[in-house]
């Protein structure tokens, strides 16, 4: 037998495996003088060294016929792997997912995921994890298995699936000999959210429920230092075969220690003067609506000046937090000012990507993160192929190039267009959807029939979703195209945009144009009941504001409450802030992300939905 490891588009930029004679029906050869009795069947532990190579060992496998044979191949994998030799470990586990024997099989399944990583073959790694049963991979192989997936989750963000394949661990293994078992395994679960956690927790056994309802506790009690410490006292009760709190990962020690942030005085830095004075007030009057019923003073300080100007400002008016600037050139200023001695919340983000500075963060609207939130939703929906449709204004660009972005780091391809008008979208949809095409070859068949046919272009079928990412007027237009366009035989194709297409004073007939369609936007735009009362309250002040000073109130009143939050969002980034703009989490670079609420036009209104 033959092994002839070459280049295949198949397999990318590895091997395949040529096999002049089969792994079952091997021609018998000479013996080697060592006997395959003399290699254990069993699998091999990592820390075992082996007195033979794994080339060695796969020579020896020659002369063997049958299960002895695909025995010696399952040890010279695992020599392989030991000794990163990993072409010859993917070319024998590639050959074995095809033996006869189950038990080499199940054997063998760790070992081909361990060597689809080793090759960087994720794609495959992805795929052989998501088809296996973890009963059909052999019983001591099961946890190494397990932690191979984790491992790789964990790298590709999948925090979800990280934490259920550590969880299940767990239940196989002792998990102290996994190196950083209790950091991975903390750090999947941090980046849960809440409802993930209680799905987790359905039929969860120790220690799996452990660490779940540790997440649970930490986020729960993260703004009562001594309820914290009750409620992990009590669990330390109850879980006394998990470990004590200086063995736990240092991020859970991190948030018995961490004092959250308390101003007495608050420095805020507005441009209170010039062009975006109006802007500027907005997020001025809310952050006084979130000031009122607290004992926090606030200072308000014009930002149109030099930096040295307002540090003497800030300095002298004994505030100890500062929120703001707003404009970018004055947050990229500060930013890379090394003598900035207050915790900040700016209200933008700099120019460049910043490395994390422990008391500095960053909140703004951004509309990427509608792009970002549309990403995570076609993902869980397993969209294969989304089409993109934008405006060709900056904000309507930025958004798309942010979701291509996202949408190609999941390993997809995409396709987008861009409009510049009424004409530019009508033309775009016949070609997107191929009804013009369609209708071409309706008409040769009329004229070759000599009569008119009662038959219907069709459109295409292979999108499973729009993206639209358009103003109002221009969602307007788009809606009537599509719903002419598409083949009343064929399935709808659901339509998604931003909340750009959200307009506050829409008629029932804009309304009806716009049925169907699901939109990102932030809560209070939609008086969602934990609004209700302050939206009430602010439009009697302010009903002749439009929609960007209605945000930026939301934005003012969010930016206050946020301080107090911020230090423990720090120590548990999936804790979510319930803002008026969003939940809000806190990313590693300080940065501040909004997943906004879903709403939906149907029966002519506007109706919030849980999940699209």
């Amino acid at each position: 037998m033959v092994l002839c490891i070459m280049t295949s588009s198949k397999l990318k930029t590895l091997l395949f495996i040529c096999i002049t004679a089969t792994l079952v029906s091997c021609a018998k050869g000479p013996r080697d003088s060592v006997s395959h009795q003399q290699i254990k069947e069993q699998p091999i532990p990592k820390s075992v060294i082996t007195p033979f190579s794994a080339q060695e060992l796969y020579q020896q496998a020659q002369a063997e016929q049958g299960k002895a044979q695909h025995n010696l191949l399952l040890s010279a994998a695992k020599q392989a792997l030991l000794e990163n030799n990993n072409k010859l470990a993917l070319a024998i586990t590639e050959n074995l997912k095809q033996s006869k024997y189950s038990s080499v099989r199940e054997e063998n399944l760790a070992l081909l995921l361990e060597a689809y990583i080793a090759n960087n073959e994720l794609q495959y790694a992805k795929e052989l994890i998501a088809t296996t049963d973890i009963n059909d991979v052999d019983k001591n192989s099961r946890a190494n298995f397990l932690w191979q997936a984790a491992l790789l989750q964990s790298k590709q963000k999948s925090h979800l699936e990280a934490s259920e394949s550590l969880l299940t661990l767990a239940s196989y293994a002792n998990t102290n000999q996994f190196d950083g078992y209790s950091d991975k395994i903390w750090a999947s679960l941090s980046a849960l959210s809440n409802e993930e956690i209680e799905r987790l927790k359905v039929g969860a056994k120790n220690p799996a429920l452990a660490w779940l309802n540790l997440a649970q506790l930490t986020r729960n009690n993260l703004n009562d230092k001594s309820a914290l410490q009750f409620a992990f006292a009590d669990w330390q009760r109850r879980y006394s075969n998990m470990p004590a709190l200086e063995k736990l990962p240092k991020a859970v020690q991190q948030i018995f220690d961490f004092t959250p942030f308390s101003p007495q005085k608050i420095a805020v830095l507005l441009p209170l003067n010039g062009q975006v004075r109006a802007q500027a007030q907005s997020i001025q009057y809310g952050l006084l609506a979130a000031a009122v019923k607290t004992n926090t003073q606030l200072v308000f300080i014009d930002s149109q000046q030099d930096i040295t100007a307002l540090k003497e400002h800030i300095a002298s008016s004994r505030a100890d937090f500062v929120i703001g600037p707003l404009l970018k050139d004055k947050v990229d200023s500060i930013t890379n000012e090394t003598d900035w001695p207050w915790p900040t919340l700016f209200l933008n983000t700099p120019s460049h990507s910043q490395i994390a500075q422990g008391d500095k963060f960053y909140f703004s609207l951004s509309m990427e993160d509608e792009a970002g939130q549309m990403v995570s939703l076609f993902k869980q929906k397993g969209y294969q192929r989304p089409v993109v449709i934008h405006a060709s204004n900056n904000i309507s660009v930025r958004m798309h190039q942010h979701f291509q972005a996202k949408w190609q780091e999941l390993g997809n391809t995409l396709e987008s267009y861009k409009f510049n008008n009424k004409g530019d979208l009508e033309q775009l949809i016949s070609k997107l959807l191929d009804t013009e095409s369609s209708g071409q070859r309706v008409k040769k068949i009329n004229n070759l029939a000599g009569m008119t046919l009662e038959t219907q272009a069709h459109s295409r079928q292979d999108i499973d979703a729009i993206y639209l990412i358009a103003d109002t007027a221009q969602t307007q237009m788009f809606k009537p195209f599509v719903d002419v366009s598409i083949s009343p035989t064929a399935p709808k194709i659901p339509i998604y945009a931003s909340s750009r297409s959200h307009g506050m004073n829409l008629s029932s007939t804009d309304l009806r144009d716009l049925n169907g369609i699901t939109f990102t936007e932030m809560p209070w735009m939609l008086s969602e009941q934990n609004t209700l009362t302050l939206r009430q309250e602010y439009l009697s002040l302010f009903k002749d504001n439009d929609e960007t000073l209605q945000r930026l109130f939301a934005m003012g009143y969010d930016a206050f409450t946020l301080v107090n939050n911020l230090k423990q969002q720090q120590q548990m980034p999936a804790a979510i802030f319930p803002g008026l703009t969003g939940k809000i989490t806190l990313n590693s670079d300080g940065t501040l992300v909004r997943q906004l609420s879903w709403a939906m036009y149907r029966n002519n209104r506007i109706t919030s939905v849980r999940e699209p």
